[in-house]
């Protein structure tokens, strides 16, 4: 029998049902969102890290947090960050213990900074400088443990610090072996903050150019510049050699600690029998617009006082406008002198504008943390060893900053100061980890820091170092500078405070 002719059955395809259908389709909807949001992520968290360590906060445009030395925050630090980083990959190798020391400072900027990159650059290449000291330089002290140092940004005007000191928390107990914190370098109310957080964290900080007294409070901070009360006082002392009368000018900004104790500091030291304020203190604030126009709105009352001296209690770059506009002073026929603190030495007084106010009759000096020149002039003041790291020349010492570094002309003191800073953390380390030159904790550094005073005083470049108990360096030397026409610096006397330091 045949099957020829016999019709052919179609079965039809299986139909989904309509929820299977509605179900599927949210699931790829879902997988759809679910890939977006991933990417999106992903993009966005590359967006954010700049390197281990180092990351953009919230819509922040600045790479902030710790790096070795690899990551670089700003291109005028590459140089003296390869040499760090180097430096870093160098004791690795050895296998030899290590601890590590945190350089803690604005590393990028921006437009309304006072502080340009150079004095960042500056202090960096005095703390590689000390490093390096430690690291190789036994005559220094022996070199155990030996050093790595880690650059911590906490961005500009340090607004960013809570991420970074959390994360140096963190490295307190990572391979780094965080042992102490240094530098900080500006005396404003987040470094305040960033410190009082270490200082909770037991961790070690040395300061090396903030000057604000109160900052004394803080525990487990020793700062290795004259604060603002021995500056001004020495400063009052030296002015009142020709001086009878004075006008204080004083920024109010409440964020920013450096002009406050410099006021109280410059009237405590000047005022007596033969010695007073003539007129009322001007006052300006810098967190507000318009300060060259009330600058100039203060002009009339300075020419109508004629005071001997004009004290003036803010930051350098302030006084340069200050001075623009004294420059065009109806009282040309009066000399106008201006005294102020270190913070003019980070200022280039270069403009024609200031140049030819200078030219119009105004001289400004102001009291230095430290200077080439005081090491000729006083010579028993200061380490001679820590000296030639600054002074040898190329010939003699390839190591030393005028072989690596020769633009920097120690101007604005910054690399000696970050030296200092850097080897008075090194000798605490060193002091607590003993003859076995063993780790340490920071507890330990703490330990040790009330040892640095007397005979275990640090011998700096910028004056031997002997701390009181609350961590502030006494009777150091002061450098009065002198700012020229042409904007360079003439060193005109060390000064020594009349007072010591607020207790």
């Amino acid at each position: 029998m045949s099957n020829q002719g016999a019709s052919k059955v179609s079965v039809p395809a299986p139909r989904l049902k309509k929820p299977l259908l509605i179900g599927l389709a949210v699931l790829a909807v879902i997988g759809l969102v679910v890939g977006i949001i991933v990417v999106t992520t992903s993009i966005q968290t590359a967006q954010h890290t700049c390197a281990p360590g180092v990351e953009k906060p919230g819509d922040s445009q600045e790479c902030v947090g710790v790096t070795d030395g690899s990551f670089v925050f700003s291109p005028e630090l590459a140089d003296v960050e390869r040499r760090i980083h180097e430096e870093n990959l160098a004791v690795a190798a050895t296998g030899n213990p290590s601890v590590s020391i945190a350089y803690f400072l604005p590393m990028t900027r921006a437009a309304s900074d006072t502080q340009p990159l150079t004095w960042v650059q500056h202090q960096l290449e005095g703390a590689f400088l000390a490093q390096h000291r430690a690291n190789h330089d036994t005559a220094s002290g022996g070199n155990r443990p030996l050093i790595q140092l880690l650059l911590a940004n906490p961005g500009s005007r340090m607004t960013q610090w809570e991420p970074v000191v959390a994360e140096l928390e963190r490295r307190t107990s990572s391979a780094d072996r965080l042992v102490a914190v240094a530098g900080i370098g500006l005396s404003l109310e987040t470094a305040r903050k960033a410190m009082r957080r270490l200082s909770d964290g037991q961790i070690p900080i040395i300061g090396s150019t903030i000057t604000a007294d109160d900052l004394s409070e803080i525990p487990g901070l020793l700062r290795v510049a004259s604060p603002n009360s021995a500056q001004a006082a020495a400063a009052a002392a030296y002015a009142k050699q020709t001086a009878r009368t004075a006008l204080l000018i004083r920024d109010t900004n409440n964020s920013d600690l450096y002009p406050t104790t410099l006021a109280s500091s410059y009237t405590q030291g000047f005022t007596d029998d033969s010695h007073r304020f003539a007129g009322q203190t001007e006052l300006y604030d810098s967190s507000l617009p318009g300060v060259s126009n009330t600058f100039l709105q203060m002009i009339p009352n300075i020419c109508l006082s004629r005071p001997d001296i004009v004290f003036f209690a803010g930051r350098g770059v302030d006084l340069a406008e200050l001075v623009i506009q004294l420059g065009s002073r109806n009282c040309q026929d009066q000399h106008i002198t201006i005294l102020s603190g270190d913070d003019v030495s980070i200022v280039p007084f270069e403009q024609d504008s200031i140049r030819r106010a200078l030219e119009s009759g105004i001289t400004v000096r102001y009291t230095a943390l430290a200077h080439p020149a005081a090491w000729t002039s006083a010579p028993t003041a200061f380490s001679a060893g820590s000296v030639q790291v600054f002074t040898d020349d190329a010939a003699k010492c390839s190591t030393c900053l005028r072989a690596l570094f020769p633009d920097n002309t120690l101007e604005d003191a910054s690399a000696i100061m970050a030296h200092d800073a850097v080897l008075t953390a090194v000798r605490a380390i060193r002091l607590a980890s003993g003859p076995s030159g063993g780790v340490v904790s920071p507890r330990d550094v703490l330990q040790v820091k009330n040892r640095l005073h007397g005979t275990g005083a640090i011998p700096g470049a910028s004056g031997w170092m002997s701390f009181d108990q609350h961590g502030t360096a006494l009777d150091k030397v002061v450098p009065i500078l002198e700012v020229g026409p042409d904007g360079t610096r003439a060193f005109v006397q060390l000064s020594a405070p009349s007072v010591t330091p607020p207790q």
